[in-house]
């Protein structure tokens, strides 16, 4: 029997109406968004500069490229458009001198750039005598020729500043530079960042990210420093004498481009504060010293320094040898009576201890002199334990050199580790009327 099929079709009826409904609108897509703004390509023969800029000019995108061919003296106001592409030609260099200025104005996805005008690197862009300059959004490439320079002293940018004291004589936000035959960037001679720098980053250098005076060190921004060849920001000249921050920038800090560097604290008047921020780590070249306060005696120390790491991020100070020994550098000196703010916690000092010309009042063991160790207290008695929680690993010589006169003798080793080292955790204060114990305690 042949079955019959049904086809039954449901009528959805609304608002009483016997009618079919329409489905449901299918959902608009919008428009994809419009290309992000880019720099229209260059093109043209560009426009040719000579050897001065005497007078304010402003470089535009349109009449790009600004082709440099010549060593170049700025002594007005250069704007540099969004946009702009600057060529420097292969060993020449740009001098920014007192009345001068360089004003890069890139934003956003439209960058300045300032670039190599032929296969040949050129020098650098420079400051000099209170000239000033300030790239945003703005990528430096192909620079760095150090001619017959120290890599290690030399950069893509020279700053310096008018005088040793430091000053903001750049601004960067969100500058890039690349590609440097030496250093990225050179702070000397009073040159620094202002306070506003930010985001800036520097990758494919010869030589390290940054070299810079140790008095310059508290302006270099936050950024990114990865990707050269050598990872950490070197520390030339050493005199610290106003109040600064040694910050965590992601490398290590290198002290000293030759042997025997020392960085010494002290202000002119009052006291300058060296600040160390948790998880810096400092690699102190052969024969290196950090010394607080460098004169000896009784005196009220002219310098501080507050190195507070936690047990997840201590501060290190280590010697910069591939293949790093006991005894690499002489380590952490303070002298004069140490100022009340100065305070160590958390830190490592690693493979110091050298042997030294330098005497202390600690009393003499038998067969030495002079009682060199990794940490030495070289003026008068502290009023204070000020060092705690910290570690001295592989000294060439004592741990902590009690270096001064005291009757009560203060002891460093409760609070502290000292391991690896050759000679006495911690030496032995002479009475304060010069005599010592026979025989002398080496703990």
């Amino acid at each position: 029997m042949l079955k019959k099929l049904l086809v039954v079709l449901v009528v959805v009826s609304g608002c009483g109406e016997d009618e079919f409904q329409p489905l449901p609108d299918a959902p608009v897509f919008l428009d994809a968004a419009p290309d992000a703004p880019a720099c229209p390509p260059v093109s043209g023969a560009g426009t040719t500069h000579g050897g001065t800029v005497a007078a304010p000019e402003t470089w535009t995108a349109a009449d790009s490229p600004h082709i440099v061919p010549f060593d170049t003296s700025i002594t007005a106001a250069l704007t540099i458009e969004s946009c702009a592409v600057v060529r420097i030609g292969g060993g020449k260099q740009i001098t920014v001198r007192s009345g001068g200025s360089i004003v890069a104005q890139g934003v956003a996805g439209l960058p300045v750039r300032i670039e190599a005008n032929d296969a040949a690197a050129w020098v650098n862009i420079r400051t000099l005598n209170g000239g000033t300059v300030s790239f945003t959004h703005t990528t430096i490439d192909g620079g760095g020729d150090p001619l017959n320079g120290d890599p290690q002293v030399s950069g893509a940018l020279d700053i310096a500043g008018p005088t040793a004291v430091v000053a903001g004589v750049i601004h960067a936000d969100h500058l890039t530079i690349t590609g440097s035959k030496s250093c990225g960037i050179t702070l000397h001679d009073g040159g620094g960042f202002d306070a506003s720098s930010t985001d800036l980053v520097i990758s494919g250098s010869t030589v390290s990210p940054i070299s810079s005076f140790a008095r310059s060190l508290g302006t270099i921004p936050p950024g990114t420093y990865t990707g050269n060849t050598v990872d950490e920001i070197i520390i030339g000249n050493g005199a610290i004498a106003e109040s600064m921050t040694i910050r965590a920038r992601g490398v290590p800090y290198r002290v000293g481009t030759q042997a025997n560097a020392t960085i010494d604290v002290a202000a002119v008047t009052g006291v300058a504060t060296l600040t160390i921020e948790a998880g810096v780590t400092m690699r102190f070249a052969a024969g290196a010293t950090l010394r607080i306060e460098p004169a000896t005696g009784t005196l009220a120390a002219r310098g501080a320094l507050i190195a507070v790491g936690t047990p997840a991020a201590p501060i290190v100070m280590t010697s910069a040898a591939a293949t790093p020994a006991a005894g690499d550098w002489f380590g952490v000196w303070f002298g004069g009576l140490v100022d009340p703010t100065t305070r160590l916690d958390h830190v490592q000092v690693s493979f110091a201890g050298k042997a030294s010309a330098t005497g202390s009042d600690s009393c003499p063991y038998p067969n030495t002199t002079i009682n060199d160790a990794a940490i030495r207290l070289l003026g008068a008695a502290p009023a204070a334990v000020f060092v705690t929680n910290t570690e001295v690993i592989s000294s060439a010589s004592h741990g902590i050199d009690r270096g001064f006169r005291s009757d009560t003798k203060p002891s460093y080793l409760p609070t502290n580790t000292i391991t690896g080292f050759v000679g006495c955790r911690e030496t032995h204060p002479r009475d304060v009327n010069g005599t010592c114990p026979l025989p002398v305690p080496c703990p």
